[in-house]
């Protein structure tokens, strides 16, 4: 009987898997789908940044904000959740209410000084939606004494 020279016996040959088009096809979709990912991210990242908001727009919801000019413009120099006060302005003055209905705490009284003469103003800002006014504004240099919660005007 002649002997088998030409190839090992079947329990001593290593299985490797054919390569095929499937591991490429699936080295393929997760290259895809990775990539797909890094794209979503940096389309949610500039979704997010967004343009700056400016002028009452940049206001928070339940603060009053402060700008130190005269026409609400740019963002405001000055806001809080709480009173305001000794805040000086060489560019004029505008005042936001931007809070929200709440008894006894939902309008705003200012005082400021006038730079020039000493004299003082006092008024009383609603919220928004709430008549007469939410804003006020002031074109010289002036000083915020305060502006403080408060109840109705």
């Amino acid at each position: 009987m002649p002997s088998r020279t030409c190839c090992a016996p079947l329990a001593s040959r290593v299985y490797r898997p054919r390569r095929t088009g499937g591991m490429r096809m699936m080295r393929k979709a997760l290259t895809l789908a990775a990539a797909g990912l890094m794209t979503l991210g940096a389309a949610t990242a500039a979704a997010s940044s967004g343009p700056a908001l400016t002028g009452k727009s940049s206001c928070p919801r339940s603060y009053v904000c402060v700008w130190d000019n005269d026409s609400f413009s740019g963002k405001p120099r000055w806001k809080s959740q709480g009173d305001l006060g000794a805040h000086q302005s060489a560019h004029g003055l505008s005042i936001f209410n931007n809070g929200v209905r709440d008894p006894d705490a939902d309008h705003i009284r200012y005082k400021y000084t006038y730079a020039i003469n000493g004299r003082t103003h006092r008024g009383c800002l609603h919220y928004p939606g709430d008549t007469p006014n939410s804003k006020t504004t002031v074109d010289t240099t002036v000083t915020l004494n305060y502006a403080k919660w408060g109840s109705e005007c």
